[in-house]
């Protein structure tokens, strides 16, 4: 019998399957985003734009952790869907057991190594004087989360990996109201400060992180888990890692290149550094709804990759790089219209509103290409090739971004730099990111002959 809480996308509509499982990733994602619109919003009209500066300086800082663990849990799940697709239920088990025991040591080590290194790198980014003091104060309680968030993104990545997107809807829809909840009451009455924006963060993390553990626990059929089966079982360990750590670290060489930037950006000063954290809240609503159809690939090629239903796995991929061409143009075109008007939600400074408005009008227009990366990404991660697409992100981001920002602006000075360097490392990207997908999925598994179609 199959269990309630996961659902089979090896047989039935793939379309039908690909809508049903992407739809409740990108409401989370858009949920998410309106949130952390809220959420900014709030420290800007009631803390000010220094407090708006740390807080983007340091969620760079901030991201490089979380996008780690990110990437860590979409790479695991591609070895629990594979499991899942395959009926190997017993490994299945085993594997999400250690997955857990295994996150609960590794947020503990980051929490450790945040702390002892949290100043040295504020220091590395030039953070203005007058924002240091507010990014410390910040970063000191969000750390104190780690292990939660890490937990969390294990624990949601493992339900999606199972068909499941539903239940991480509603723990995301909890978080983000409790965690606006909190916002108001220690930053507006209790006047906190950032530390109240931090002290909000932590406690609906936690509270979040508590959900997802007892929905796991609360597996049914042949998934089922108890919490004294929670341990490293010998064996398991290898195929976590060789498959999840070079996605977590693809999403941290990401993380990595624009925490080096920030201290470009910051050379800019205090307005270009809010600027840039109001387009990143903005860009959120393009990249996370692309981004979530990428894990959904993920998932679905995983289930039927494992089933060996290559057939489904060649379809889901064609129609899923429709899907994302024609989402990213629909979500470029919305966002570009209503750009003016969402930057000033933010703040009444027009230096501000410039920066803000000048990357989203340059960097925005090559998010039709990173729509397809991320479906490629997804296929490779769904056959647990994950090696590669590391090495990509490497090149584009760690090297080739950094490199462009560096040359370019001991000659032009000018942050028209910074946004052209998103949009440059995306073309690369694609182009490296489609050769292996052609190498890897297509001439292995699919008919030589066929050529697939995005019109």
């Amino acid at each position: 019998m199959q269990a309630k809480c996961q659902v089979d996308m090896t047989y039935g509509d793939i379309s039908k399957q690909l809508f049903m499982f992407t739809i409740p990733i990108l409401l989370s994602q858009i949920l998410q985003q309106f949130y952390n619109i809220a959420d900014t919003a709030i420290i800007g009209r009631y803390i000010g734009t220094d407090a708006l500066a740390a807080i983007g300086s340091t969620g760079l800082l901030i991201s490089v952790i979380v996008n780690f663990f990110i990437g860590l849990s979409t790479g695991v799940s591609a070895v629990i869907a594979n499991q899942f697709g395959a009926n190997e239920y017993e490994k299945l088990k085993k594997s999400i057991s250690t997955l857990l025991a295994v996150s609960v040591l590794l947020g503990i080590v980051f929490t450790i190594g945040s702390l002892i290194f949290m100043k040295p790198i504020i220091n590395i980014l030039q953070t203005p004087k007058g924002v240091y003091s507010l990014a410390i104060d910040y970063l000191k309680i969000c750390f104190l989360g780690i292990t939660f968030q890490l937990l969390y993104n294990i624990g949601t990545a493992i339900l999606r990996a199972l068909g499941n997107t539903k239940d991480p809807l509603y723990f995301l829809i909890f978080s983000c109201i409790l965690n606006l909840i909190l916002d108001i009451l220690f930053i507006v009455y209790f006047g906190w400060g950032v530390k109240g924006a931090a002290i909000a963060t932590l406690i609906s993390q936690i509270l979040a992180t508590l959900l997802v553990m007892y929905k796991i626990m609360s597996l049914d059929d042949n998934c089922k888990l108890s919490l004294k089966q929670i341990k490293i079982y010998k064996g398991y360990t290898k195929d976590i890692f060789l498959v999840g750590l070079p996605a977590g670290l693809q999403a941290i060489f990401m993380s990595i290149s624009s925490l080096i930037i920030q201290s470009s950006i910051n050379s800019f000063g205090a307005e270009a550094m809010a600027g840039m954290t109001i387009f990143a809240k903005v860009e959120g609503f393009l990249y996370f709804p692309l981004f979530s159809l990428g894990l959904a690939v993920t998932g679905f090629v995983g289930q039927n990759f494992g089933a060996k239903e290559y057939e489904r796995v060649k379809e889901g991929i064609n129609i899923s790089l429709k899907i994302s061409v024609y989402t990213s143009l629909i979500f470029i075109i919305i966002l570009n219209i209503f750009a003016p008007y969402i930057l000033k939600l933010f703040t009444n400074n027009a230096a501000v509103i410039k920066v803000g408005l000048e990357s989203i009008r340059i960097v925005f227009p090559s998010y039709v290409l990173y729509a397809m990366n991320q479906i490629y990404i997804g296929s490779l991660r769904g056959i647990e090739k994950t090696f590669e697409p590391m090495l990509i992100s490497l090149f584009a981001h760690c090297i080739f971004r950094v490199i462009w920002c560096f040359v370019l602006l001991q000659y032009f000075h000018d942050m028209k730099v910074i946004y052209s360097s998103y949009s440059v490392s995306i073309v690369l990207m694609f182009v490296l990111f489609y050769t292996s997908y052609k190498r890897n999925i297509y001439k292995k598994y699919f008919n030589k002959k066929e050529v697939i179609d995005v019109n």
